[in-house]
């Protein structure tokens, strides 16, 4: 993501798709009511020619934000406020198309802070990095995203058996899985693994065939099971250390680590984190996405606004993702203290 151009004084940002992460970003920063301005098609009527869809840049007041996770489409729907004049357009309907390549003007009443770190953040440079795990029976290659993990390929494989392939021969049917899809999807990086040896054949292969850094590392199994041992894997965690996958996993481990600990530095339950987020305790919270469509959404707003403004972490947990889940458990958001707090007796008093 590109920020072209910001005007906080009359609540504008500009900004450029750069890929498809960035439509994962923009879905959980457009609101409703918000004013999104972009090009667009529209079929209107010309007097004497009946419909032409002509090109326009339009402005809609948001009502719905639409997204499929791991798709290169977001799609804005709301009221036409202003377009071009004499087609008639104020008042109706529009869908705006936002696609990978896309400029468009976001305008809000009140720009938080959170929001606006969630944009600087996506106009950093991230890693893209294809993880494929393997053994003698089975491959997965997953591309690694801010909105989760995506899966590309699955594949069983024959095994060595005394009438099957050899070990050589199994290395560039593997190989050439993985090749495929880092054409496909052109990561910055790879990184394979697998028990044994085997991956010591599919390293050599690739980096004759790709012109991409490509890095190995062992784990028990091959498939999603090994891809989800990989990620926590050092190779990983040295190559993507800012990814907001990995930061994410790190940060729950550190919260559950508290937790099992019987410390009172964790904390969970918007009540609770609502007194935490105003004093200022806040150091590390972990929020899931749909908590910024939900009931409480202006609550969640409210306390993620508190947090960056005291200097604390937001990090917003994609749907697409095992952390999300585990989040879920506990309500949806957990935080990590800067200094211990008795959240038991915070508990009492909300409750009251």
């Amino acid at each position: 993501m590109k920020i072209v151009k910001e005007d906080l004084k009359h609540g504008a940002i500009e900004i450029r798709v750069e890929c498809e992460d960035d439509l994962w970003v923009l879905k959980n920063v457009i609101s409703k009511e918000d004013v999104v301005i972009a090009k667009t098609l529209r079929d209107v009527k010309i007097d004497g020619e009946g419909k032409r869809r002509l090109p326009m840049v339009l402005a809609i007041k948001v009502q719905n934000v639409y997204f499929q996770p791991f798709s290169s489409r977001l799609r804005i729907h709301g009221r036409v406020i202003e377009g071009p004049e004499g087609y008639g357009l104020k008042g109706s309907y529009h869908t705006l198309s936002i696609d990978v390549g896309s400029e468009l003007t976001i305008v809000k009443p009140k720009w938080t802070q959170e929001q606006i770190s969630r944009l600087k953040k996506a106009s950093a440079r991230r890693v893209r990095a294809l993880l494929a795990a393997f053994d003698f029976d089975e491959v997965a290659v997953a591309l690694v995203q801010e909105q989760g993990i995506k899966y590309v390929t699955e594949r069983s494989l024959p095994g060595l058996r005394d009438d099957g392939p050899s070990v050589e021969e199994l290395a560039e049917t593997i190989s050439e899985v993985i090749v495929n899809a880092a054409l496909r999807e052109n990561p910055d990086v790879i990184i394979v693994a697998s028990p044994a040896f085997l991956k010591d054949y599919v390293l050599d292969i690739l980096r004759r065939k790709l012109d991409k850094p490509v890095f190995a590392d062992s784990v028990s199994t091959g498939g999603k099971p090994g891809v989800v041992e990989l990620m926590k894997r050092d190779t990983f965690k040295n190559v993507l250390q800012t990814h907001n996958i990995l930061v994410i996993e790190t940060v729950f481990e550190e919260f559950m680590k508290h937790l099992s600990t019987g410390s009172n530095k964790v904390a969970y339950g918007l009540g609770v984190l609502k007194m935490l987020a105003d004093s200022g305790a806040i150091l590390k919270l972990l929020v899931n996405e749909d908590m910024l469509y939900g009931e409480h959404m202006e609550l969640v707003n409210e306390i993620m606004e508190k947090v960056e403004t005291n200097g604390g972490e937001v990090r917003i947990v994609p749907e697409e993702t095992h952390v999300f889940s585990k989040v879920k458990a506990f309500g949806g958001m957990v935080a990590i203290l800067r200094y211990s707090v008795d959240t038991h007796g915070l508990a009492e008093r909300v409750e009251q």
